[in-house]
């Protein structure tokens, strides 16, 4: 029995991945749903026809899907073409660490990648398990790997929603991460909010690590008592009970231009417990770097970098962002 040529082997398996899977979320008319059955049926009776030419790439297929199970649809040619391409750019920054052993992650989940190159048949978009640790944005095959497959550092760079990206259902989910005369890398949530969840906490990072956080020019006005001769009168003060105290004014948001955070020692947050404070007050962000709590909310502090000028970092709920370090209290009695 003659042999089909390779490259046409391989056209029909991709031709066939495409059809099957690469269509199977679109909305398709009953006559377009029809003829792509008829497709997939004829495709699979040629392989039937030439069993010897396709057994080899069924094999290489499911080893491919070991190796990367969130590849969704990509031949091994396809697969081959996105680890060169990532090794040509440099992609490796840091050395080999496993998703579990990050420190300081800001955030981490499933968010598809854009590869630069694909071929016409191979995936344009691939899942990746992404987390932003301290100023490296690392992207796995899974929240499992023991190594990335790629990572860089968003030093430099500025993070911005794009909706030009896709032209199906998940356009307006799509942000990309640029810089000058840098690659750039293009990412799609699965939801708008958590696409725009990703761009405010690279946001945060980013100025955070610049320095550009607000910072009140204005000076406060001093007062010199020396030599004060007045008498005062304390019976004039009134004194409140504890409970009836009220809010402390937040202290304004500043930050010393000319220094970076350098992130902590990574803690185990689940006995980390001298760490975690609570809200005496209900407190309503101001900026968008701020986090909002209410009155007994639990806070895990990741920083106290900016003590000084009466903010911490916090995180609540998954949200990083800065606290008036006078609303808190300690959560546990260490």
């Amino acid at each position: 029995m003659p042999s089909i040529p390779e490259e046409l082997a391989t056209l029909i398996s991709d031709l066939e991945t495409f059809i099957s899977d690469g269509l199977k979320g679109e909305s398709l008319s009953k006559k377009a749903k029809e003829k792509r059955d008829a497709f997939i049926k004829r495709i699979k009776e040629v392989k039937l026809d030439f069993p010897q030419d396709f057994k080899d790439k069924s094999e290489d297929s499911d080893d491919e899907d070991e190796v990367d199970s969130n590849n969704e649809g990509g031949s091994l040619h396809s697969e081959r073409t996105d680890k060169d391409e990532e090794a040509g750019e440099g992609a490796h920054q840091s050395p080999p660490v496993a998703v579990q052993d990050l420190p300081f992650v800001f955030k981490a989940g499933y968010l598809e990648k854009r590869r630069k190159d694909h071929s016409f048949f191979g995936t344009e978009w691939q899942k990746r398990w992404c987390a932003l640790s301290s100023r490296t944005f690392y992207y796995y095959g899974s929240e499992k790997d023991k190594q990335q497959k790629g990572d860089f550092c968003i030093d430099g760079y500025f993070v911005k929603m794009n909706n030009t990206l896709r032209k199906d259902s998940k356009k307006d989910c799509c942000f990309e991460i640029v810089a000058p005369d840098k690659r750039i890398y293009q990412f799609c949530a699965s939801s708008v909010k958590e696409a725009e969840e990703w761009v405010k906490q690279i946001d945060f990072v980013l100025k955070d690590m610049t320095g550009i956080i607000p910072e009140d020019e204005d000076e406060q006005e001093m007062y010199d008592d020396v030599g004060a001769t007045e008498f005062i009168d304390d019976d004039i003060y009134e004194e409140l009970p504890e409970e009836d105290m009220p809010t402390p004014p937040k202290p304004p948001p500043k930050v010393e231009p000319s220094s970076k955070p350098v992130a902590p020692v990574a803690a185990d947050k689940r006995t980390d417990y001298q760490n975690y404070y609570q809200g005496m007050w209900d407190c309503t962000a101001d900026q968008s770097d701020e986090l909002s709590f209410k009155r007994g909310d639990a806070i895990y502090i990741l920083s106290k970098e900016y003590q000084s000028y009466g903010w911490w970092v916090g995180e609540m709920k998954g949200a990083v962002g800065i606290v008036p370090k006078d609303f808190l209290m300690e959560l546990y009695a260490i």
